[in-house]
């Protein structure tokens, strides 16, 4: 299973491949206030071309880079019809891994940022 993590809550920007529950590759990007800049990037330069699950960080964090982390989540997740793991405070493939075992994901179009580092689920 191919899972992508994605962290876009702090400053560094943190993409991550998890195989079978195991990161194998993690690409981060230090440039402030570029996220939508460089996040696609770092998805390209892990060389997967599809994607089990995508898992995002939620916040507390960056609301702007919130926004990013959800929006690149959303467009992959309906892109490839993949589900979306909602991860809080930290990258932890535990936690997604758990969470996708346990049917525990959202359809791309519920996921709305909401404020201050929250999302809200709309049905």
């Amino acid at each position: 299973m191919n899972l992508l993590l994605l962290d876009s809550t702090q400053t560094q920007l943190v993409v991550a491949l998890a195989v079978d529950g195991v990161i194998t590759q993690t690409k981060t990007c230090d440039e402030q206030r570029q996220h939508d800049k460089n996040i696609n990037r770092l998805i390209r330069e892990l060389g997967v071309p599809q994607f089990d699950a995508v898992a995002v960080v939620t916040g507390p964090g960056s609301w702007t880079g919130i926004r990013v982390g959800l929006a690149v989540a959303k467009a992959f997740a309906y892109a490839q019809n993949i589900p979306v793991i909602a991860l809080t405070e930290r990258l932890d493939v535990d936690e997604a891994m758990r969470k996708y075992r346990a049917g525990e994901t959202v359809s791309p179009f519920a996921l709305q940022p909401f404020y201050n580092g929250e999302f809200i689920v709309k049905k």
